[in-house]
């Protein structure tokens, strides 16, 4: 849970309150039940999304992140400016929370009474500033933006079975055989994306399902090498991941170019390894 960050900031505060023998202050209480995300679908794409924090501040102050839904204490009274930052698990570990830094903050001023608890229902955008996005996929498309690699042994196609919304995803099915009893995919963004300034995070958006683990990387155009970066692990239903390619590019050199990558590489024990993606954003 991160109400530690709460108390960061708030605790302190009432343990010198009360070390001067005055009795500890009612705070007001803000509630929280989610963080919605509105979107544009001709530049944004899909509203999937995955906030399972909000950051909250007043009046640009930190008061901590708070896992939802969640009743925030706050150590104010009277009119201030609220405000809300989505919170993700960055490449979907619960240890790299943070707030997304490609969405709006949501703010709204409010009149804070102690004792009383109100509820507010945050909605976040993409910033203008994140727009256009280096690479938007959603597979509904003539054709598709991603190509089969030299070596893999199944291609990815458009899938209508299950996909996570609309008509069509991505998917890829490994069939072991006597002469691949363990087969291999690997896939490839058609375009070579140029590498971002220093200095600027770039995320990869992906909403996925797969009963055999898969993986993301990087290809670098300079050399052709391979870096892995993210595993994803199995899941019967779609979840949703923001990747951090942010470190990983370090890698490519300045002024040089990549492609995102997914690779599967059958596990023995699964029968028909298979993997599905949908709604990929690159974003920086």
């Amino acid at each position: 849970m991160l109400k530690y960050l709460l108390a960061l900031v708030f605790l302190p505060a009432l343990l010198l309150f009360n070390s001067c023998g005055g009795p500890a202050p009612i705070p007001s209480y803000v509630h929280i039940d989610s963080v919605g995300l509105h979107t544009f679908p001709s530049i944004d794409g899909t509203n999937s999304h995955s906030i399972p924090d909000a950051w909250v501040y007043v009046d640009d102050q930190l008061i901590g992140a708070f896992e939802l839904p969640a009743t925030i204490p706050v150590p104010e009274s009277g009119s201030h400016t609220l405000q809300i930052a989505g919170g993700i698990k960055e490449n979907g570990t619960s240890a790299e929370r943070q707030a997304y830094p490609f969405f709006t903050n949501w703010s709204t001023p409010v009149n804070l009474v102690p004792g009383t608890r109100t509820v507010y229902h945050p909605i976040v955008e993409y910033l203008a500033s994140a727009h256009p996005f280096d690479w938007l996929e959603n597979f509904e498309g003539i054709g598709k933006s991603i190509v089969d690699t030299l070596g893999s042994d199944a291609p990815l196609i458009k899938d209508s079975v299950n996909p996570c919304e609309g008509h069509y995803c991505g998917s890829a099915y490994l069939v072991p055989t006597i002469a691949i009893p363990l087969p291999h995919f690997q896939c490839q963004s058609a375009t070579a994306f140029p590498k971002p300034p220093l200095g600027l995070d770039c995320y990869l958006e992906i909403n996925y399902r797969c009963n055999n683990k898969f993986y993301v990387g990087l290809i670098n155009v300079a050399n052709s090498s391979n870096i892995i970066y993210v595993t994803f692990n199995t899941t019967d239903v779609w979840k949703k991941m923001y990747v951090r390619l942010t470190d990983v590019l370090a890698g490519i050199p300045v002024g040089g170019s990549f492609h995102v990558y997914f690779g599967m590489d059958a596990d023995p024990s699964v029968p028909r390894p298979e993997m599905h993606i949908d709604n990929l954003k690159l974003i920086h």
